[in-house]
């Protein structure tokens, strides 16, 4: 455990000085590099390490750094196929008179030293709900296919490498969130004749709901702390905090809010951390200090049972439903059916995720849970 402290405590170190431009810490000799290519991925902070470390490679593991050299290059090619895609995109949107958004990833990339620092894992891009399907023929006619649809948006795949998640709302229809982003169109500013963007004060906003959405399912890593720190030092003589404050009040995430844009300014910026900026910052970086996390984030914000748990995720919802089986929109009778197919396929396939989400249903306890419901309330959610 301690060794992994010293990891995390290292990692933070490096990257802090890559984007403030300053010296890079020597490696400690308790630190094992591989560790901390690992922690490095998870947090989706390697580019950062890579571009760090590149004239020391000779003297570092070669399997670990070339894993890292490997995720670099790749990320190189990526971002000329995303730029390339998305060009095309703003034209062909354009043409066809659908308004459009790309959201985060293109934006925030430029608040970095070096725009490798952030290399985009796929290309977010937001449409009205009645342009959802004009959008859709625009992009599979450039090769992608559609992998699934989540209720708010369609992932959208190109092998080898690039990936656009096509939006029509920013949070799912029961999330408490999704009411106050429904106005996201209403608050954004006109780029081009079809083109809109959120404003630098939404932009904030919208990063540090969307972290708050990940936070709750055991899925958030550092690095959209790292972004909010960012905004901030790039625009501090320009973002109305008052405004973003209120919009906080609004969504009822002020206390968190807060409490990471403190973390920020402790993990890259020195500043002192109490208890709860520790536990927060082990949380992001290092993840949930339970097993089967989801299944206990899940039952910390619901507080079902366990049998309760499981027989929702045996027979969801119709409107879950109907996202993967469209044809329950024209025959809703079939539900039943649908969801014996579900069963079946749930109980006895070997497919990963799902026996993974199996394992973690069954194995969900409540102290599990109680210490995810902790870490939420004391980190303000």
């Amino acid at each position: 455990m301690q060794n992994t402290m010293q990891t995390k405590d290292y990692l933070i170190r490096v990257v802090a000085a890559m984007l403030a431009g300053t010296p890079v810490p020597p490696l400690p000799n308790e630190v094992d590099f591989a560790s901390l290519c690992k922690l490095a991925f998870r947090n989706a902070v390697q580019s950062i390490l890579y571009l760090a470390f590149r004239e020391q490679k000779d003297s570092l593991p070669p399997e670990a750094f070339a894993r890292l050299e490997k995720s670099y290059q790749a990320g190189l090619m990526r971002e000329v196929s995303q730029q390339e895609e998305l060009r095309f995109l703003r034209e062909a949107f354009s043409a066809a008179g659908i308004d459009f958004m790309l959201l985060t990833g293109t934006h925030l990339k430029a608040l970095y030293p070096a725009s490798e620092m952030r290399f985009m894992v796929d290309m977010d891009v937001l449409v009205h709900e009645q342009d959802v399907s004009s959008a859709m023929d625009i992009i599979l006619s450039r090769g992608f296919t559609a992998e699934s649809n989540n209720g708010k948006d369609m992932i959208l795949i190109k092998k080898p490498f690039l990936t656009i998640e096509l939006h029509h709302s920013l949070f799912q229809e029961d999330y408490f969130m999704y009411p106050y982003f429904c106005g996201v169109w209403d608050r954004a500013k006109r780029i081009g004749a079809h083109e809109y963007g959120m404003t630098d004060e939404d932009l904030y906003v919208y990063t540090l709901a969307h972290l708050a959405e990940h936070y709750t399912t055991a899925g958030s890593c550092f690095r959209p702390v790292m972004d909010l720190f960012l905004m901030e030092q790039k625009h501090a003589d320009t973002l109305d905090f008052a405004y973003i404050r209120e919009q906080f009040q609004t969504l009822g995430i002020a206390e968190f809010a807060e409490n990471v844009r403190a973390l920020g300014m402790a993990m890259f910026s020195g500043a002192a951390k109490n208890d709860t900026l520790t536990m927060m910052e082990n949380y992001v970086t290092l993840g949930p200090p339970v097993q089967n996390a989801a299944a206990a984030s899940h039952a910390a914000l619901t507080q079902k049972s366990k049998a309760r748990r499981i027989l929702d995720s045996a027979f969801p919802s119709f409107k879950h439903m109907a996202l993967k089986y469209p044809i329950l929109r024209k025959l809703p009778i079939l539900l039943p059916f649908f969801w014996l197919i579900r069963l079946i396929q749930f109980t006895f396939t070997k497919d990963k995720v799902i026996v993974r989400k199996r394992k973690e249903l069954k194995n969900a306890d409540q102290k599990s849970a109680d210490t995810m419901q902790k870490i939420f309330r004391d980190s303000g959610l």
